[in-house]
């Protein structure tokens, strides 16, 4: 028996395909990233469209403002820099042929003369009413305020989301025949008993658009602005007295927008601080936008633990917000009946042992910083108040609705959720995502079938010709360029996105985690060659006795050969033939095929992983 370490293995099943390709499986709608990335990296821009766009109706918006975790997931970080897989997914939509206008060009099937009502039009209700009327549902879209969009439009800054990209996107999506009904508040002239009466079923996504309170001294001071209401009040044109020193309190992307706003009218630049930081940071830009002359973030997190996005922060801090990370907010300093400063203290941690909030400070550190008003950034809730008496929601602690994480539906008979008002602070994916649940669930549900897992297959097919690009794994990361500071005024776009040269480059830098050296067991002579040829190291052939006992390789040991690992060990030890497996470090592998072209008898080959059975809608 060998005295070495034993190796963890994984038996390359369905499962473990879906999983490998870490972009796809962390993004919420399971985009084909490496698919459109591929396209890109061959010039093909009108296909790399196609492929983002089956899965998620907002591609051009997310485009520009996912939180993309795909990019998190991304194994080429583990060499050097993920790819920047956001940026290319609008390279697809600015370089296809007539990319943004083919967005809601799918015909809705065969009537099903049923009607369904969407309560809210942000990204979550603009996507169920879009797949729903696809479905053949005859669909009501109810929104309260005068835009669609919900929290794109009135949270989301223009310079980040221009406003004629939001108005394309959904217009389009909505161009299939959903019956849109504006400046509609349920509650009012309409209620939602009524509303449950008429239709057969009922999305809600009303988004949480109520912004916290903070238990702190003198909250209510002159002074002291909720950060969601100035959100609206900007998006809506109203002017909102700002004085010329503003803190922001909160860790969030909507604080970050506000400051960056206020930064470009101001024209500071300061040098490069430390990272991370999302309500909040929207917050703190637009503040400097309506003329604040210094703007600063207070949060409870440190930098390592701020939740906004890293290139966030880095843009952030060019602009010149000065971030205060470690501090919680005690009190609201007040002179002449003003708001004067903030009292902070140091916080030393925000979570308990078991990840729960319960932040802990210093004695002895409070400070105060002096300010002339206080935006309030520490989150949102939803407004409820248009549950009737008789229909009301199961909630969580948190005042959120309580959804059936596969379903989407709720304690109500016919009734879904998604987005912010189920789950609290979601990404504009995350809420697409649990619309395109709703809505299959809601056509399920309609058409008296049981929920069922999807369709997709898995499948393996060779690649005869496969090949990496020349120097793939030496090309550095494409930064996506942006507009120079100073021009950074007004409502410009600050991302401009890249040219089709540096998308195709950057494109250039995927591993294909979907791409695969097999290996044709009745054919292999263990000559080793493939594991002395790889340059990663990420190929060995191991007595079998190193290997783990998992489930899943020991029942592929017992399928194939008839007994256990333990008794091939056992075996070889009474026979002294050894059995012998081959493993690969999948984190390792670049996909170079080296090991393939180097196999003397034509055992390894190249494959590559596809889905069968997709339908887009």
């Amino acid at each position: 028996m060998s005295l070495l370490p034993k190796l963890k293995a994984k038996v390359v099943d369905a499962g473990w395909l879906r999983r490998n390709v870490s972009c796809r499986a962390a993004c919420p709608v399971h985009t084909n990233a490496q698919g459109y990335i591929e396209a890109i990296a061959n010039g093909d821009f009108d296909l790399a469209y196609e492929l983002a766009r089956r899965p998620n109706p907002f591609v051009n918006i997310c485009a520009r403002i996912c939180g993309h975790p795909c990019e998190t997931a991304c194994r080429r970080g583990q060499h050097d820099l993920p790819l920047s897989i956001r940026a290319l997914k609008r390279a697809a939509a600015d370089f296809s042929v007539g990319g943004m206008q083919r967005g809601g060009n799918l015909k809705p099937r065969k009537k099903q003369g049923k009607k369904v009502a969407v309560i809210g039009a942000g990204p979550a209700g603009v996507t169920a009413a879009h797949d729903l009327a696809v479905y053949g549902y005859d669909v009501t879209l109810f929104e309260a305020s005068g835009q669609l969009g919900g929290m794109l439009y009135h949270g989301v800054p223009e310079y980040r989301l221009p406003r004629e990209v939001l108005k394309a996107e959904i217009d389009g999506l909505l161009a299939v025949g959903v019956d849109v009904r504006m400046n509609t508040r349920i509650g009012d002239k309409i209620q939602f008993s009524d509303i449950r009466k008429e239709y057969r079923a009922v999305f809600i996504a009303v988004g949480a658009q109520k912004g916290r309170d903070l238990r702190i001294g003198n909250v209510n001071a002159d002074g002291v602005v909720n950060g969601i209401d100035f959100l609206l009040n900007v998006s809506l044109g109203y002017k909102v007295p700002m004085g010329k020193r503003v803190v922001v309190i909160g860790g969030g992307n909507v604080a970050v927008d506000v400051a960056r706003t206020a930064a470009r009218e101001a024209g500071i630049l300061v040098p490069d601080q430390d990272k991370h930081y999302e309500p909040a940071i929207d917050i703190a830009r637009s503040a400097m936008r309506l003329g604040a002359g210094e703007v600063h973030m207070v949060c409870l997190e440190s930098f390592e633990e701020m939740p906004a996005h890293d290139e966030e922060i880095e843009e952030t801090l060019k602009e010149g917000i000065v971030l205060h990370p470690s501090r919680g907010p005690t009190n609201v300093v007040v002179k002449d009946g003003k708001c004067f400063g903030l009292e902070t203290v140091k916080c030393l941690s925000v979570f308990d042992e078991n990840r729960r909030f319960s932040p802990k400070f210093a004695e002895n550190s409070a400070e105060v910083l002096e300010c002339d008003t206080i935006l309030l950034a520490i989150g949102q809730v939803p407004d409820l108040s248009f549950l009737d008496e008789a229909n009301q929601l199961d909630k969580t602690p948190g005042g959120f609705v309580k959804a059936d994480g596969k379903t989407m539906g709720t304690n109500l008979p016919g009734v879904y959720v998604g987005g912010d008002v189920a789950f609290g602070a979601r990404t504009a994916i995350e809420g697409i995502a649990d619309a395109r649940r709703a809505a299959l669930s809601i056509h399920r549900f309609l058409a008296g079938k049981d929920f069922e897992s999807d369709s997709e297959k898995p499948r393996l097919i060779p690649v005869p010709m496969h090949r990496m690009p020349d120097q793939y794994d030496r090309v550095p990361r494409t930064e996506v360029p942006t507009i120079p500071i100073d021009r950074r005024t007004g409502v410009t776009e600050v991302e401009e996105g890249y040219t089709r040269k540096q998308a195709m480059e950057e494109a250039s830098r995927c591993l294909t985690c979907n791409r695969y050296p097999m290996v044709d067991w009745s054919k292999c002579v263990l000559c080793g060659g493939c594991v002395d040829v790889c340059p990663f190291g990420c190929l060995k052939i191991v007595p079998v006795d190193r290997i783990e006992e998992e489930q899943k390789v020991c029942e592929l040991a017992e399928t194939r050969h008839g007994m256990s690992l333990t008794g091939m060990a056992d075996q070889s030890s009474d026979t002294g033939k050894r059995w012998f497996v081959m493993v690969k470090d999948e984190q390792k592998c670049t996909r170079c095929a080296l090991c393939v072209e180097r196999c003397p008898v034509g055992a390894m080959w190249m494959s590559k992983y596809e889905e069968e059975g997709y339908v887009a809608i």
